[in-house]
């Protein structure tokens, strides 16, 4: 039998590999002999999966193998490689070359370019054409401003320039703005803290005792505020600064944190002005005096409908990119996952604030499936073809249908597409005062939908638990002429009568114990143990039993933390050893301390080791009666799976191999494919 030993302090680990299929719980479990030949393999074995190959472009964002827009880090457009300014640079090392406009006038990519990163000249800040023509890199270094140059053969950034120490209160910080005027002086727009604490004082905030709202639903802590500076030098060389100063008074004219600004062309007859995007995604306008560079007061960039225009995911950071026929300042805005497109309409406010169209996702050639950071995915034929799609949600609070557009022997996925629910694409968003960890979490919505066929049907339903802990019912109705599965308007569920109000971010489970009966919910309830819901109708639940180990002790999630540490586990019932009773798998983030023994949780004792898990529970009573032995963990080729930080969300899935497979979206955006055979499920022992 094969002993994997893990050294842990005071801690003596047995990890002993168990079959992931087949297992009978009255023989030994044998060893799964590792083979990392990818064989019959429909996709690469622990790698992310790709767009489906019948789709040239997929949408650029995050995956387990690029991260460059993560937390919203386009720095700019330039022409790099001879196409017009129009090549997309992305922190920290990343450039799409430009191929060409589609028919709606939204720019798309070749495949990425990587550049060399150099410490001393970061690509971050601001990208800025010269007179002469060169690239140039504006950003931020403690109270410094540093200029870098782009080496068009060589591919990388070099120091160009850096200014004398700026008389400014703290380090510059947030997105940076620069442009050059006629008369060869550097403008440079940048934001500095005004360093007011965020969080209340008192307990830690993921102890128990932790206290976010007072008892008028007011936030306890203060609201950190950025505040807007201009500085003006001499010329890109920096050697005199001729002022520094704030543009604005009173409180900082953002909250929390600054991503994104950049200089606009609003055509001749309009003075440039500054955009900007903070950490709620409001997006903010400054006309610029040409002569001086002096900021005007701060407006609201608008949507067509007059509206203040912000962006439907939370971080997002701002850039221009100009239009080939007006030279009008069209926006690339890129957020925690994805990166979009937004078309100047050629008009404006009565103020002067431009107006923008909606936005249209930026595509590439050669990415990865992206779906949004901390995905949450679910699979059932939404669409009724035979073929496993997927739905997924993520933490913008978004759902969308990724269909399966393969064959049966081969799985291929589609570009994901929101999908409408109640006539308009979800978007849940906790406010104010909806997130358990405060305001500052007021755009993220973390989605967590179950596929189900709930009220029988035969349409596949979804059950949605979300940042708000708050289960509803999407109930699927009639598909759209093109087959996208389309949703009822939320449903609010019911337990004892009252709304059915559970842990946070918890993913719930589905199953009907294999007995044809009444459908049971699983999911983590107010105390964060396992527990059964059995539905009586289509918005209603009993509340039952809690699920148990072997000795009958309920099975807990963060046992060493608790307000917003608790729910987040994604939960699925499946029979994964194969013995005809439903187990679970769970997907974790590296905080959750499900029990392995008596004394070891997983996966948060690992310590500094400890990563987002996909655990395995068990059932070794019976699908009447379960109940359940100690947590163990899945290992990919024998070594343990380890996902990051946050989120990772598991899926029992055949892809075409006539075997069920592993499918499992993590933190950065992306699915990630584990074939069977090289899935093996380590224990703990004392």
């Amino acid at each position: 039998m094969k002993q994997l030993l893990i050294a842990i302090p005071l801690i003596l680990l047995s990890c002993v590999a168990i079959p992931a299929s087949g297992a009978d719980k009255t023989k030994p479990r044998a060893t799964a002999k590792s083979n990392t030949s990818s064989g019959n393999q429909v996709f690469p074995p622990g790698a992310s999966i790709p767009v489906s190959p019948q789709r040239k472009l997929a949408q650029i964002g995050n995956t387990e193998e690029f991260e460059s827009v993560i937390m919203g880090r386009v720095i700019g457009t330039a022409d790099v490689f001879g196409n017009g300014p129009y090549d997309l640079f992305l922190y920290p090392d990343r450039i799409f070359p430009f191929r060409g406009f589609d028919e709606q006038g939204t720019p798309y990519y070749g495949k990425v370019v990587k550049i060399k990163e150099n410490h001393d000249a970061r690509m971050e800040g601001a990208i800025l054409t010269g007179p002469d023509n060169e690239i140039y890199c504006v950003h931020g270094h403690r109270r410094k401003i540093r200029v870098s140059k782009f080496d068009r053969s060589k591919k990388e950034f070099q120091p160009y320039a850096e200014s004398g120490q700026l008389d400014v209160p703290a380090g510059v910080g947030g997105g940076m703005a620069a442009r050059i005027d006629d008369n060869g002086k550097l403008d440079v727009y940048f934001t500095i803290s005004d360093g007011v604490a965020y969080r209340p004082p008192g307990p830690h905030h993921h102890s128990p005792a932790y206290i976010p709202y007072d008892g008028a639903g007011f936030w306890r802590g203060k609201i950190p505020r950025r505040m807007m500076y201009h500085a003006r030098f001499d010329s890109l060389r920096l050697k005199k600064t001729e002022s520094v100063h704030r543009s604005g008074e009173g409180p900082g004219e953002f909250l929390f944190s600054v991503n994104g600004m950049d200089v606009l062309n609003l055509g001749a007859e309009r003075s440039p002005g500054i955009v900007t995007t903070e950490k709620q995604s409001v997006l903010r306008f400054f006309p610029i005096d040409p002569d001086t560079g002096e900021l005007g007061p701060k407006q609201y960039v608008n949507n067509e409908d007059q509206v203040a225009l912000r962006h439907s995911v939370i971080n997002a950071a701002v850039k221009a990119i100009p239009n080939p026929e007006t030279g009008l300042s069209n926006l690339i805005v890129t957020d925690t996952g994805l990166v979009w497109f937004y078309p100047h309409t050629g008009q404006f406010s009565e103020n002067g604030s431009p107006i923008y169209g909606a936005a249209q996702p930026v595509k590439a050639e050669g990415l990865r499936l992206a779906l949004g950071q901390l995905p949450v995915i679910s699979p059932g034929d939404m669409d009724g073809d035979g073929l496993v799609d997927l739905m997924a949600g993520n933490d913008a609070g978004k759902l969308l249908f990724v269909k399966n557009i393969g064959t049966k022997q081969r799985a291929e996925f589609d570009n994901p597409v929101a999908v409408l629910v109640g006539g308009k694409p979800l978007d849940i968003k906790p406010g104010y005062r909806g997130s358990i960890q405060g305001p500052g979490e007021a755009m993220w919505g973390y989605t967590c939908p179950t596929v189900c066929d709930w009220n029988g049907d035969g349409r596949q339903d979804v059950i949605l638990n979300s940042s708000l802990g708050d289960y509803m019912l999407l109930l699927q109705e009639e598909s759209t002429s093109d087959g996208q599965p389309v949703f009822s308007a939320p449903k609010t569920m019911y337990g004892d009568g009252i709304q059915l109000h559970l842990a946070w971010r918890n993913q719930p489970a589905v199953t009907d114990w294999g007995t044809d009966g009444p459908l049971c919910l699983i999911a983590l309830d107010e105390k964060n143990l396992l527990r059964q819901f059995w539905r009586v109708d289509d918005q209603n639940v009993d509340r039952g039993e809690l699920l148990t180990f072997e000795d009958g002790s309920p099975i807990p999630a963060n046992v060493d933390e608790a307000a917003g540490q608790t729910g987040r586990a994604k939960l699925v019932a499946h029979d994964w050893d194969g013995d005809g009773d439903v187990d679970l798998l769970l997907g974790t983030s590296r905080g959750l301390s499900f029990p392995a023994s008596k004394s070891f949780h997983l996966p948060s004792d690992y310590g500094d080791d400890r990563a987002a898990s996909i655990l395995f529970l068990r059932n070794v009573g019976d699908n009447t009666h379960p109940q359940f032995e100690y947590i163990q963990q899945l290992a990919f080729d024998g070594e343990r799976i380890k996902l990051g930080i946050h989120s990772c969300s598991p899926i029992p899935l055949d892809v075409g191999r006539g075997k069920i497979d592993l499918l499992c979206g993590e933190e950065q955006g992306s699915i990630r494919y584990y074939p069977r055979e090289l899935l093996t499920v380590i224990g703990h022992k004392e």
